[in-house]
C-alpha cells in the first residue's frame, strides 16, 4: 500500500536529483589552507598541458603529508557522489555494458537488503552492504566528520602558525605556476621541481609543528577524519562496482533454496552440489521440514515459551489423566508412555502391580506408599514427561527455523 497524497505532483514533476547537499558541506569545509590546496587540485584535475606523469609527480607532493592534504578528497568526495547519481560507478563487463543508472542502483541496494535479510538472518549493514554502504556519502553521514575537519583547521588557523603561512605560500607558489602556464613549450621542469620541493619541505615543516602540544589533538583529528571519509568513499566505490554480481548471487542463492520443496529437485542438488553444507540442505530439508509447526512460533521469551507449552499441551488434550485415584487410567497412561513401551506390560498383572513396576523402572521413590501414593507419584511424572516432550518438539522447531 503506497500513499497516494502528493504522489500525482511527483509525477508531474522532475527530481532532478544532485549532491547540492555535498557540495554545501563541503563548501562549509573549504577554509584556511584548505582553500588554496582544494583549488589547487582543481586546476590540476581539469588542466590539460600538463601531462600525466607531471600531474602524478604534483599529487604526490600535495599528498606527502596526507592528512593536511584534505582539498583532494573534498573534491573526490564532491567528484564520487556526482558520479553516484550518474551510475557511473556501477558494475559493466564486455558482455553486458548496458549503462547503470541511479535508479537500477536503487533497485539493486534494496533487492539486497531484502535478500540479505532473508538469507542470513541480519541487516545487510553488517557485512558492510547496507544502503549507507552505497550512498551514503549522498546521504550525507560525513558532513559530522567535516564539521570536525572544520573545526580542527579554524583551529590551527586561529594560531597563526608560521609554517601555516609558509605552506600557504608554498601552495600558491604552485597555483600561480599551474596559472600562467600556456601549452606545453612553457614548461619549465626546473621551476616545477623546485616548486615541489619547496612546497613538500613547507609541508613537512608544518606537520612538525602540529606534532607538538598544543596542536597534536588538531592532528589526530584530521588524521582520523581522512581515513573515516576515504574509507567510506572506497567502500561505496567497491560495492558499486560489483552491484550487479552481488545482487545476483543472492537472487541465486534464494533460488536455489525455493527448488527444496520439489522431492526430484532436491534429489539433484543434493547429489550435484560437491559442497557439504549444500548437501546438508537439501538431503535433510523434508526431515527439518516436517519438525515445524506454526503454534511454536514467535517463542521469544521464556514467559512466551511457557505459553506455548501450555497451548500445545491443550491443543492435545493434555494432561488426559489429571486423577491419580483413576488407577485403571493412571495404568494405562503407563502403558503407553514411550519410556515404558516394552518394558512392562499388562499380561497377569493387576492394576496396583502395573503402578508398582512403572515406578520402578522410571526409578520413582514410593517407599513405604499404598498404591495411590504411588499412583499420585506416577502421574506426575507421566504428565511431567508429555510436557518435556512438546519442549523439545518446540527446541527442535526453533532450531530448525534458526538461520545456520
Amino acid at each position: 500500500m503506497t500513499v497516494q497524497q502528493g504522489f500525482k505532483s511527483l509525477a508531474e514533476s522532475n527530481p532532478n536529483f544532485s549532491n547540492q547537499s555535498v557540495q554545501d558541506a563541503i563548501t562549509d569545509t573549504n577554509t584556511g589552507f584548505v582553500i588554496k590546496n582544494k583549488t589547487l587540485h582543481y586546476l590540476v584535475d581539469v588542466n590539460s598541458t600538463l601531462t600525466d606523469i607531471q600531474k602524478d609527480s604534483l599529487r604526490a607532493s600535495l599528498n606527502i603529508q596526507s592528512y593536511l592534504n584534505i582539498g583532494r578528497y573534498l573534491q573526490d568526495l564532491d567528484n564520487h557522489t556526482f558520479k553516484l547519481l550518474d551510475g557511473s560507478l556501477g558494475e559493466v563487463t564486455a558482455n553486458d555494458t548496458t549503462t547503470p543508472t541511479f535508479l537500477e542502483h536503487l533497485g539493486a541496494v534494496d533487492s539486497i537488503q531484502g535478500a540479505y535479510l532473508t538469507l542470513y538472518g541480519s541487516e545487510a549493514s553488517t557485512a558492510n552492504k547496507g544502503v549507507d554502504d552505497h550512498y551514503g556519502t549522498l546521504r550525507g553521514i560525513l558532513n559530522a566528520n567535516l564539521v570536525e575537519v572544520k573545526g580542527a583547521v579554524q583551529a590551527i588557523t586561529a594560531s597563526t602558525l608560521a609554517e601555516d603561512t609558509d605552506f600557504q605560500i608554498a601552495t600558491q607558489n604552485i597555483l600561480d605556476f599551474i596559472n600562467a602556464l600556456g601549452d606545453s613549450t612553457t614548461f619549465d621542469s626546473s621551476t616545477f621541481n623546485s616548486l615541489l620541493s619547496a612546497f613538500e619541505s613547507a609541508a613537512n615543516n608544518f606537520d612538525t609543528t602540529l606534532s607538538t602540544t598544543p596542536y597534536l589533538s588538531q592532528k589526530n583529528t584530521l588524521v582520523a577524519q581522512r581515513t573515516i571519509i576515504q574509507e567510506q568513499i572506497d567502500r561505496e566505490v567497491t560495492n558499486l562496482g560489483s552491484i550487479r554480481t552481488y545482487s545476483q548471487s543472492l537472487t541465486n542463492l534464494i533460488s536455489f533454496q525455493t527448488l527444496a520443496t520439489d522431492s526430484t529437485m532436491r534429489d539433484l542438488l543434493a547429489k550435484t552440489a560437491q559442497t557439504q553444507a549444500w548437501k546438508d540442505y537439501f538431503n535433510n530439508y523434508q526431515h527439518r521440514f516436517e519438525q515445524q509447526n506454526p503454534i511454536y512460533n514467535n517463542t521469544m521469551s521464556d514467559s512466551a515459551i511457557e505459553e506455548i507449552v501450555n497451548m500445545a499441551m491443550r491443543l492435545k488434550g493434555l494432561p488426559d489423566v489429571k486423577d491419580y485415584v483413576d488407577l485403571v487410567s493412571v495404568a494405562r497412561k503407563a502403558l503407553r508412555d514411550v519410556r515404558l513401551k516394552n518394558k512392562i506390560n499388562d499380561s497377569g498383572k493387576t492394576v496396583a502391580m502395573i503402578i508398582k513396576e512403572a515406578c520402578e523402572k522410571l526409578a520413582l521413590s514410593t517407599a513405604g506408599m499404598d498404591v495411590y501414593g504411588q499412583s499420585e507419584i506416577l502421574l506426575a511424572n507421566l504428565n511431567n514427561y508429555d510436557k518435556e516432550i512438546i519442549r523439545q518438539e518446540l527446541a527442535v522447531h526453533q532450531q530448525v527455523n534458526t538461520l545456520s
